[in-house]
Formats: structure tokens, sequence, C-alpha cells
């Protein structure tokens, strides 16, 4: 997704898609990594919400389960997220 670098409005859509939470998780990811700070508040949020599992494969090689409200967690307050280090991204309360 880096390289063909889509629009806003379709990683919006990516998130919002309550179908498939495998897109979501992507377009939540992709968020993180390109997005404003305000943005990444906005639209990670409400994911807060979505307690559905997701499988994941750990560094050992073995899949674990976690839920999309903790991989939210992570994005929003962990420097790594899936062996990628992050850009800062500042308080929430620092940005109101």
């Amino acid at each position: 997704m880096l390289q063909i670098q889509p629009e806003k409005e379709i990683i919006v859509e990516f998130i919002k898609n309550e179908d498939y939470k495998y897109v979501r998780a992507l377009g939540a990811f992709y968020l993180r990594l390109t997005g404003r700070p305000a943005e990444v508040y906005q639209y990670l949020e409400p994911l807060y919400n979505d307690y559905r599992k997701l499988r994941r494969r750990l560094t050992s090689g073995e899949y674990g389960i976690t839920h999309m409200d903790e991989l939210v967690e992570e994005l929003l307050h962990e420097d790594y997220a899936f062996d990628i280090a992050l850009p800062h991204l500042p308080k929430r309360t620092l940005l109101e």
C-alpha cells in the first residue's frame, strides 16, 4: 500500500468497513503510518468498540489471537507494531 499511496478517502473507507476485519486492520495500520496525528486519533479511537478476534503471526512463527481493540491500543500507544517502527504520535491531550 505504501507504493500505491491510496487517497485518504479510500483509507477511511477501509477503516469504516465492518464486513472484513482484516481490511479494517490494514486501513488502521496504514493510517497510523502515514496520517497526521489528529486524523489518526479521529479515525482509530472509534475502533476501540470493535472486539472481533484477529489471528496474528507472532515473532516465534506461531499464531496468536488478539482483538481489534487491542490492536488499536498498540497502534496508538506503542513505538512498534508488526516489527515496524511507527512515527512519533503526540499524546491526545496535547492535540486538544
